[in-house]
């Protein structure tokens, strides 16, 4: 027998981007090059902290109900959580408005819906292209609230706010030309 497949590993240290889309125009969430580097877009990647929730999934496995002759029980997929999280970034509470202390905060005021797109695999520094995949995750914010990151002498001025996932994620889209 031939050698089993092993892939080889795809780094994500420094070769991630978390990027703020706020409308993407196709169902398949594919979103354009236009959409993801839109001045209305934002790669937040250095502004939110390592700490931050991503979103994550949850799937039930239930047990089948068993009938009366069955001496064995099996399991079926029950219902799956797609859920955000609580999300801390980088605030300037003294920056002007419009200056990089404030951005993401200046971007999603209460009830803010649009998409973050989660970049892996490619050098964080790298400008986003037509052809990169990325997984995109429907999103609506609650209010910002004022948090520090970290404590003592390493606190910085953050904010702490929380993101739900309000629809199916594309997993491994390509972002089109």
């Amino acid at each position: 027998m031939a050698e089993p497949l092993r892939p080889a590993s795809t780094p994500v240290f420094k070769r991630r981007n978390w990027l703020w889309i706020p409308a993407i125009a196709s169902a398949t969430l594919a979103p354009t090059l236009a959409e993801a580097t839109a001045a209305s877009a934002l790669d937040i990647t250095r502004i939110i902290f390592a700490s931050s929730g991503e979103p994550t999934q949850a799937t039930n496995r239930v047990q089948a109900e068993r009938r009366a002759g069955d001496d064995k029980a099996y399991e079926r997929i029950g219902i799956t959580n797609v859920t955000g999280g609580d999300m801390l970034y980088a605030m300037n509470s003294q920056g002007a408005t419009g200056s990089d202390g404030t951005k993401w905060f200046e971007k999603i005021p209460t009830g803010t819906t649009g998409f973050i797109a989660d970049r892996r695999g490619i050098v964080r520094a790298t400008n986003v292209a037509a052809g990169q995949f990325v997984h995109v995750y429907p999103v609506e914010f609650g209010p910002s609230f004022p948090a520090l990151a970290g404590a003592d002498e390493t606190a910085e001025d953050a904010m702490t706010v929380t993101f739900a996932i309000t629809g199916e994620p594309a997993i491994k889209v390509a972002i089109l030309a």
